[in-house]
């Protein structure tokens, strides 16, 4: 007998934008956090900073190093009008592209949001205007949303995300479309004390807040949130605590952010993002009492991870992963017991999915009918609902720059 699909509007609620946050709260670790205590408990009310004490001995922190780049292109036609690139990844090269447009190299291309799409056609150049060596040349359709684009910086192509650090000056934190980048830097720049919130200084610190602590591979279109409550002094405590720190590395794009817009959750298609989970990092779980992954992206990258090494046989004894759950990955690095598990996932973690590695989960609160809602439905049942509605009641901000609830899985 066949189960009944999953609809989308069971993942709807009221969001008030008054609970939504546009500035992060200093320090980092002072951020509020719903602890879940399990069925048919109250949740505590933490903060990111109570955090060491709430983990112990033989319990493990992982953590998405990826960091974020200076995606968001505010550009011009060469006519004045305004355009705006969000680079998403590098195109690896395709033997057997079709592209027509003799202005992108096939082996130089990113995959891009271009805003207004429709009115910008094949072939159309867009410069900066913070940094007039940076320009994007306009390709072809990918899909409904992407473009291929071809980013110059001077008269060389920007080849891959190791050079994304070239367009610091022309480009800018890829914050979600519900932040207002004008309150952000507003109140970034009143904090530093200058009196332009569009200054260099303003812009540099905003994109530095929108960092993680420990980021360090290039390459995310957005940052893994729930790590921007970290602070050293947290982490610090939390080693001396007995608590392991691990790390993955997904670089955050689309299959993240992209909002559900069919009406079952099984039409909705998934992007892949690239990931690398080390051996390092694997053992340590194997090894840990408790593995809490912070954010949803080191749920995707170590499930992902765990679902391949099984099967590769590295789960003996455990019963497979139905394809609808395991999504599909590339993994070249995966032949050997002591490997890295390296690729590219596309993995959507909904109601009935079974978790191979994660037993309790750092999150922000999410927009509803997202595929990070489902997720979190998926990892804790129902009672989602419940917690976001103590959460909503009690004053908590969401999304991006928000609060942070502590979840604790709920076996199957």
């Amino acid at each position: 007998m066949n189960e009944p699909r999953l609809r989308m509007d069971e993942f709807d609620y009221e969001l008030p934008p008054s609970s939504i946050a546009h500035v992060p709260v200093e320090p980092r670790d002072s951020a509020r956090m719903l602890a879940d205590r399990g069925p048919g408990k109250a949740p505590d009310h933490r903060s990111i900073g109570d955090l060491p004490s709430m983990l112990g001995s033989g319990d493990l922190l992982v953590v998405n190093e990826t960091r974020v780049m200076p995606a968001r292109l505010p550009l011009r036609k060469r006519t004045g009008g305004a355009a705006e690139v969000l680079l998403l990844a590098p195109l690896a090269a395709a033997p057997d592209s079709t592209s027509q447009s003799a202005d992108l190299d096939a082996d130089r291309r990113w995959a891009a949001l271009v805003r207004p799409s429709r009115r910008i056609a094949d072939g159309t150049v867009l410069v900066s205007e913070r940094d007039p060596s940076v320009r994007v040349v306009v390709g072809e359709r990918l899909d409904r949303q992407r473009r291929a684009v071809r980013v110059l910086v001077g008269e060389a192509p920007l080849a891959d995300v190791s050079q994304a650090r070239l367009l610091e000056r022309a480009g800018e934190a890829p914050l979600p479309p519900y932040i207002d980048p004008n309150v952000a830097r507003a109140a970034i720049a009143q904090r530093l004390g200058v009196e332009v919130a569009d200054s260099d200084a303003a812009r540099t610190a905003l994109a530095d807040r929108y960092q993680t602590v420990y980021a360090r591979s290039d390459g995310s279109a957005a940052a893994p949130t729930a790590g921007l409550h970290l602070t050293e002094r947290v982490l610090e405590s939390l080693r001396s605590n007995g608590v392991g720190i691990a790390t993955v590395d997904l670089t955050v794009g689309l299959a993240t952010f992209a909002p559900v817009t069919a009406e079952h959750a099984d039409e909705h298609e998934m992007h892949t993002e690239h990931y690398r989970v080390s051996a390092q990092t694997l053992a340590a779980c194997a090894a840990a009492e408790c593995v809490v992954a912070v954010g949803t992206t080191t749920v995707r990258a170590l499930e992902a991870a765990a679902r391949q090494r099984q099967s590769h046989g590295r789960a003996p004894g455990t019963a497979a992963v139905p394809a609808a759950q395991a999504g599909t990955a590339d993994v070249p690095e995966a032949q050997a017991g002591t490997a890295d598990v390296c690729g590219a996932t596309d993995l959507f973690l909904r109601r009935g999915a079974e978790f191979l590695a994660v037993d309790a989960l750092l999150t922000n609160f999410h927009l509803p009918r997202s595929s990070l809602l489902l997720l979190i439905d998926a990892f804790i049942g129902p009672r989602w609902r419940g917690l976001y509605e103590t959460a909503l009641a009690e004053g908590y901000r969401f999304l991006s720059f928000g609060d942070a609830m502590l979840l604790r899985r709920t076996p199957r």
